[in-house]
């Protein structure tokens, strides 16, 4: 049954997310209104990434909202014709990589990633060179093409997982820097990871967003907001991609869904009444519509420019060239068939093992 405006309006509103004020939602509704009726009309699955502004994160719902992991899954299973991104190019590819008979599309196809544009192929075989033999573990956050020169794939939620999965007691981990550090922390005294930079020529990358928080700055955080270390109701969240001193500092560090599902536990148990979540700030965004018992602190300043891209005035396009038969070259992603079938071995390899643990 097909929303009218007002019930579109009304559910907007019911949401009582606080970062969307009224004169948003007014100015909003009609186009929020328009997607999801071509959604409908059409059988258009629509994935958001919970870095996604409220309004364009709304427009997914259930299996189709979630981090980079759980939105890999929901592609694999999906048997709609079309599928729109909404994330970033690399996630696109994978939902095509997963989906070769599909139609993946993005409503900005210049939506990248500070990971993924300065880290190819050639960077992996680069390594591969400098360490013969040791496999190559590759963040999701990349484009296919690097993908396609691993030998298993790993998102913020799996790594330390599918890093101890691996034969021998050394694994290669790229492009991410300061995830790579972390994750080495992690393993420490179990397994030897090796990333760019440690004397081996390579050159990894950075997160744009999460590269902006210090340490003195969530220690600054910790002194405003009264979030003291231990306190058992108030706790900073801090991502993976964060660099290695922050971790240390932080009260949780993880994936987004891994944050997410800590928040959701102590909200059940009664436990949680302020939280600052060091990531994107649009994830914050989300949360507070979650969890509205929680009072929330984010750095509002802290936004992914690549996430940002995609709007609702650049999806509806995309909906209404599917309604109208028309050619969506322009948002659709395509990608040679030898770089799936070799982009789509790693992944695979990352989804059998995230399932067994």
């Amino acid at each position: 049954m097909t929303l009218t405006l007002d019930e579109v309006k009304a559910a907007i509103v019911a949401r009582e997310n606080p970062t969307l004020t009224p004169a948003e939602v007014e100015l909003h509704a009609g186009t929020v209104h328009r997607i999801l009726e071509l959604k409908q009309r059409h059988g258009v699955v629509i994935l958001g990434h919970n870095y996604m502004e409220p309004l364009v994160y709304g427009l997914s719902e259930g299996a189709e909202q979630g981090d980079s992991l759980g939105l890999s899954r929901s592609a694999a299973e999906t048997e709609a014709e079309f599928i729109i991104f909404n994330g970033v190019r690399f996630m696109a590819e994978t939902a095509k990589i997963l989906n070769p008979e599909k139609r993946v599309l993005i409503a900005d196809w210049e939506a990248g990633c500070s990971l993924a544009d300065n880290f190819g192929a050639a960077e992996v075989r680069q390594m591969r060179a400098a360490y013969p033999g040791v496999p190559v573990m590759i963040y999701v956050n990349s484009y296919a093409e690097a993908k396609a020169e691993c030998d298993v794939c790993c998102t913020s939620a799996n790594a330390a997982h599918i890093a101890m999965a691996l034969p021998g007691d050394e694994l290669i981990f790229v492009p991410d820097l300061f995830f790579a550090q972390n994750l080495e922390a992690e393993l420490q005294g179990r397994k030897r990871v090796l990333y760019p930079g440690q004397g081996n020529g390579g050159h990894g990358a950075v997160c744009e967003v999460h590269e902006q928080f210090a340490l003195d700055d969530i220690r600054a955080v910790r002194e405003g907001f009264d979030i003291p270390p231990g306190h058992p109701s108030r706790r900073i969240y801090v991502h993976w991609e964060c660099r290695p001193e922050v971790l240390r500092e932080a009260d949780f560090y993880g994936s987004t869904t891994q944050i997410r599902n800590d928040i959701a536990q102590r909200v059940t148990a009664g436990s949680l009444e302020r939280a600052f979540i060091a990531s994107e700030c649009e994830l914050t965004s989300n949360l507070m519509e979650e969890f509205p018992t929680v009072q929330f602190w984010t750095a509002c300043s802290v936004r992914c420019s690549h996430m940002a891209r995609i709007t609702l005035e650049k999806i509806l396009p995309v909906l209404e060239t599917i309604d109208a038969g028309g050619d969506l070259a322009q948002w659709e992603v395509e990608l040679p068939p030898e770089v799936i079938e070799a982009a789509a071995a790693p992944i695979q390899r990352m989804m059998e093992l995230s399932a067994a643990s």
